[in-house]
């Protein structure tokens, strides 16, 4: 099985992410379950720390710090698709939204 990349993340205030997989399928990953159990990931808690994800050089993964990161395959089996066609709308509100809003200015 071939593994998949990410190759765009989009964080939302909601602690879900939309993902783009170097396949062109979009998915929604929610990530409360791990932001709200004990451990590292209780760190995403902060909206600092969680905007900041960006894609994993090379691997195709997710990353926040050097020592927090997630698997894209893993991302793959969590997430749930979304249509496609959200994609480019998504993309036009999310780099408005970034250009305006300081929240969203961390989020890369």
């Amino acid at each position: 099985m071939k593994t998949r990349r990410i190759t765009k993340v989009i964080p939302l205030e909601d602690y879900t992410l939309i993902l783009l997989f170097d396949s062109g399928e979009l998915r929604l990953l929610d990530m409360n379950p791990y932001i709200h159990s004990e451990g590292i990931w209780g760190r995403l808690k902060d909206w600092e720390v969680f905007s900041k994800v960006r894609t994993q050089e090379g691997f195709g993964g997710l990353v926040w710090t050097n020592d927090l990161d997630y698997c894209p395959d893993s991302a793959f089996i969590s997430s749930k698709p979304l249509p496609l066609d959200l994609y480019k709308s998504l993309m036009d509100v999310y780099s408005k939204r970034k250009r305006t809003e300081k929240k969203y200015k961390a989020a890369g």
